[in-house]
Formats: C-alpha cells, structure tokens, sequence
C-alpha cells in the first residue's frame, strides 16, 4: 500500500448492490476528505433510484445515506481511508484514489466521470460554490498567465499589462488588464460555478472600459473572457445551458458598446488575441 502525496486528496468510490448476490454493482457515492476533514456525498441520481425502486425509493436511498455514514464515521476515526477495504452498511469500497482538486465539487465531479454515469452533476455544480475561488483571483490568475504567455512573443508589449487609467476627472486611477495608446482591455473569466458574481464582474469590466475610452480618447476597448468549452464534460446540463445564456448576453452587452470581444478557452488563446489587437 502507498502513501497518499499530501498535495493531493484522498477518496474511494463507494458502490451498491441493488440485487443481493448478483454481483452486479453501482456507484453512489463517495467517501473523500477536503480542507482536512473526510465526507461522503450520494451523486447517483434521484431518478434512477426512482427507475429501480418506484415508491420504495426513499427507503433505498436511507440505505444508501445509512452506508455513507458509516465510511464517513470509520474515516473520520482513524484519519484514513486506506484501511477501509470491507463493506459497510450494504456499500462496497472502491481503490483508493488520490487526486488534485481545485475544490471539494471538483474532486465529485472528477468521481463521478470515473465510475459512473448515473451522477447528478448539476448537483455537484451547486454544491460547492463555496468552495470556489473569487472571481479577483481566478481573473488576476488569468491575466497573469496570458501576460507571461506574450512576454515569451511580444516582450515589448509587456510595459502595456497593469496599466492604470481614471474613469473621471480627478478620479482614483482604475489598473486595466492591458492599456496601450490603441487599445484598452480586461480580462474576465466566466466561471462555470460562480456564474452570478462572473457577469456582474464582467458588467464592471465593461463599464470601465467605455468610461477609460471616453476619457483617454484610445480609439478601441475589448473584453478577453476565459469560457468553458461547449462540450466540456464536466459540467451538467443546467450549468452548460446558463453559461450559454451568460456568455449570449455579456457578448450582446459588449456589441452594444461597440467593443471587441473575444472568448477564449486557454490563457494562450487569449495571448493570441491580445498580440491581434494590439497589432491591429
């Protein structure tokens, strides 16, 4: 048995039986630990629990939370779950997994797309959001990887990176992502959890871009925004559909102030748009 790397999380996918002795079994769960303390989550799906047992669901899905208690009590005991290796409560452990997650929905998600296909993962979206980071600091880290990506091509474009401008006469100087005497831009990420807070900050980004090109007579403004791709598999189909609705009406918005927009999936993406507009 290895030791588990403390840079990563530790987890096992936890399985059901619904037939006693076929041998035939299901992912529901997951026995993890995250921010030091061990957990366990049900992601099957309510519905197929429904398909399987109609009316005696709820009962089946007591069963089920009954079991995951029981991991979570075993691990929490012993700090560990590399021992737990037997049945409890009508559960059955998987191998012990260890992965680096950026939150705890992540490492479920992650789970989830490993051994089932019966998980509901728009519940994972929403269970988390939380955990994930602020939109400051998912944008400073962005911003960052793009700007380092055009030092490696364009070095004389780095002085332009951080700039600050005002958005009023005698106002307090605002830092843009990139301001050069063409262009001014931001960069934004559309975060696929903390979808609400992205676009109220992308709304912001936008009126700070129409405010700095009034006031500093810089003839273009763009918005870079970081977007999942359409088809990643990590997201559910509620999160996908509002994402599309986010990203449909930041792009409107930005349209109307008669800026450029560019949606990009890779902080090298963005490093190509960058070197495009400031080129131009």
């Amino acid at each position: 048995m290895h030791a588990l790397s403390p840079a990563l999380t530790p987890w096992r996918p936890l399985f059901w039986e619904p037939v006693a002795g076929t041998g035939e079994r299901i992912m529901v769960g997951v026995l993890h630990q995250y921010g030091g303390r061990w957990c366990s989550a049900r992601i099957i799906r309510d519905d197929v629990l429904d398909a399987l047992y109609g009316a005696s669901s709820v009962a089946a899905r007591r069963l089920i939370d009954y079991g995951l208690g029981l991991y979570q009590a075993a691990a929490a005991t012993v700090d560990s779950a590399e021992s737990l290796s037997v049945s409890l409560g009508g559960l059955h452990p998987g191998p012990l997994r260890e992965t680096n997650a950026g939150s705890a929905a992540d490492l479920l998600r992650t789970a989830a797309l490993l051994y089932s296909s019966l998980a509901n993962l728009d519940k994972l979206d929403e269970a988390d959001e939380a955990d994930a980071p602020q939109n400051e600091e998912v944008n400073r880290r962005f911003s960052t990887e793009v700007r380092d990506t055009v030092a490696l091509r364009r070095p004389d474009l780095l002085r332009y990176f951080g700039r600050p401008s005002t958005l009023i006469d005698g106002g307090q100087p605002v830092r843009f992502g990139f301001l050069s005497p063409k262009i001014v831009m931001h960069f934004v990420v559309l975060h696929p959890v903390r979808q609400n807070p992205s676009v109220r900050d992308a709304r912001a980004r936008i009126f700070e871009l129409q405010r700095a090109r009034e006031i500093s007579g810089i003839a273009e403004a763009a918005l870079i925004a970081a977007v999942p791709r359409a088809d990643d598999a990590t997201l559910g189909s509620k999160q996908r559909d509002q994402l599309g609705v986010n990203r449909k009406e930041i792009e409107d918005e930005v349209d109307a102030m008669h800026m450029r927009w560019y949606a990009v999936h890779t902080a090298v993406e963005g490093a190509d748009r960058v070197i495009e507009a400031a080129s131009a």
